[in-house]
Parts: structure tokens; sequence; C-alpha cells
């Protein structure tokens, strides 16, 4: 059986300046130099029968209430997704890293960077940032938490 690969899944992110996006050349910068190019630029295919697979056997691994590992098996091979499994894939060296920011520290930079809402929750709206900033805004993944 041919693997079927999983459109639009398998497109590459590319860092090009041009004239027609010299609003996204301060992004463009951001992105090339942080630990997330490895994970943006990978050319990893994903095939539509391994996808259905993995879903129809994943699992959420708990451990001390938190999880910490989701699992699935792939044509009977066990696929343990960590924090750490990712992080060494796409080489991000993050693991020493901080997980939690404090409001005081992450506001006064989304302030300089035009964010326009209320400050006053952890909720972040998409819509109050500049045009160009949401490209580049990722929710939070649940391994890090904002105090």
């Amino acid at each position: 059986m041919a693997l079927i690969i999983k459109h639009p899944h398998n497109y590459l992110c590319t860092f090009e300046k041009t004239e027609k996006n010299t609003d996204l050349h301060s992004i463009i910068d951001a992105l090339s130099s942080s630990k997330y190019k490895t994970l943006l630029t990978c050319n990893a295919p994903i095939y539509q029968d391994t996808l259905q697979d993995f879903w129809a056997n994943v699992e959420l691994q708990i451990q001390d209430k938190k999880p910490w590992a989701i699992s699935s098996k792939v044509g009977g091979i066990l696929v343990l997704i960590t924090p750490q499994s990712i992080s060494e894939v796409f080489q991000m060296n993050d693991l020493a890293c901080k997980t939690s920011f404090p409001k005081d520290e992450y506001q006064i930079d989304l302030i300089e960077r035009g964010y326009a809402g209320k400050l006053s929750k952890e909720t972040m709206q998409k819509g109050e940032f500049p045009t160009p900033m949401k490209f580049l805004f990722i929710p939070f993944s649940p391994m890090f938490q904002i105090k």
C-alpha cells in the first residue's frame, strides 16, 4: 500500500524577506533567530493512514495529576511524545528554560509590541495584537503557565 501525504499539513515555513512582506520583516528576523526555527522549517511528511492510526489510539499519560506525555500505537509501534522528545528532535535546547512567566514580565513586552487589549487577566485576545503580530500568535502550550 502506498503512503498518501496528508495535505495541507506538509507545508514548509520559509523566512524570506521581500518587498511584499515588509510588515513581517521583524517577525521573520525574530523567528529566524529563535529556538523554533528548526521546528518551523523541518520537512516532516505526515501521511494520511498513520495520522488516522495515531489519533484512533491516542492516550494522554498523566503523572501526579498532570499530563506528561501523549502515547499512541501507529502500525503496532508505540509512539511516546513528551516535551523532552520534542525539544530533542527539533533541537530546541530549552529543557532548562523557564516554564512560567509572571504577569509583569510579559505585560511590559506586549504593550511595547503594540498590544491594545486590557491585561488584567491571563487571557489575551488575538484581535488586540497589531496586524503583523497576529501572524506570529501561537497559543500557549499546556506545559507553560502564566502567573
